[in-house]
């Protein structure tokens, strides 16, 4: 029998240097929000840890709910200022948690359950991810909302917008028709390699797909699909950094690609970080991260029906642009 203590580790960066760690007990709440490519780590030691413990009582004092205004809001969770370096996240549900920014350690305490649809699961999952993307921060990094695909070439390139903006079909569809490879649709994050250089490394999860795509048919009904599933030998775990390309869905219009400015790039990249501010220790590092990559070509992407699971045709559209950036 399993012990609702006993613990797994999963690594959650190349290197080893974030890890987290879980209760038996909340295995299925972490499960849900681990990237695809979580793993036990190996021999590095972590520099950051995120530490998931079971609440057995199911309340939190009340006394550690902070009070004022949040520095964020994300998804039922706040994030508020306490003393040092020291967050605190405070749920819709009984979940609560704390970062440590100095000892880059975070601990989220929430109630055992089996079901990733209850409250408690929710804000276990945006805690998570606010953890990680100040952890990140912390560790020179830069978590962002973005996808990425690598192009033939073996340039990654951003896929940076709100949701529903087109990442995951732009993914989708130009990693199906082949020459072409991904990081991830949803989720990246950004660092710098040994010769200062920006990489991206990918944090998969499951994509949220229209039903109809395979057919080429817009139903409205989003289905959940494991990308590695179909095309695992097409995934990267991560590629140095090309560019930034915007997308926009403009449904009625044809498919077009132009270069877009730089500042457009870094004012969007800024937009799916909403973390950035709330750590003014690790603000200006993680800015200028971003400045780097926005410095990269960047291309505005207007995806029109015409390219709908046709990425023949949208890497067709997108190829002078491209080429037009190489030569940058």
């Amino acid at each position: 029998m399993t012990s609702p203590h006993e613990r797994s580790t999963h690594s959650l960066l190349r290197d080893d240097a974030l890890v987290v760690r879980t209760d038996a007990a909340l295995a299925a709440s972490v499960g849900s929000w681990l990237p695809l490519h979580a793993a036990p780590p190996g021999r590095s030691e972590p520099r950051a840890t995120i530490d998931v413990v079971t609440d057995e009582s199911g309340q939190t004092p009340r006394g550690l709910s902070p009070s004022g205004d949040a520095l964020l809001r994300f998804g039922g969770v706040q994030v508020h200022a306490s003393d040092g370096d020291m967050l605190r996240l405070v749920g819709a549900s009984a979940a609560r948690g704390r970062i440590d920014l100095a000892a880059k350690r975070a601990t989220i305490s929430a109630a055992a359950t089996e079901s990733v649809t209850s409250p408690g699961a929710f804000d276990v999952y945006s805690m998570l991810t606010l953890s990680a993307a100040f952890l990140v921060g912390r560790l020179g990094g830069a978590l962002v909302h973005a996808g990425a695909v690598v192009d033939p070439d073996g340039r990654a390139w951003l896929l940076v917008g709100d949701t529903h903006a087109g990442k995951t079909t732009t993914c989708v569809s130009l990693v199906a028709r082949g020459g072409w490879r991904w990081l991830a649709d949803d989720q990246v994050v950004l660092r710098r390699d040994a010769d200062a250089s920006v990489v991206v490394e990918g944090w998969p999860r499951a994509a949220h797909l229209d039903e109809g795509w395979s057919d080429g048919a817009v139903t409205g009904r989003r289905a959940s699909v494991d990308l590695r599933d179909r095309w695992g030998e097409r995934w990267l775990a991560r590629a140095p950094l090309g560019g930034i390309i915007l997308p926009a869905v403009r449904a009625g219009d044809p498919t077009s690609a132009r270069s877009a400015d730089g500042a457009l790039a870094l004012t969007a990249l800024v937009r799916q970080s909403p973390w950035l501010m709330a750590d003014r220790g690790a603000a200006p590092a993680v800015l200028a991260l971003l400045r780097d990559a926005a410095s990269r070509p960047a291309l505005a992407l207007s995806v029109g029906r015409d390219c709908y699971a046709r990425g023949d045709l949208l890497a067709e559209r997108l190829a002078p642009a491209l080429e037009r950036s190489s030569a940058r």
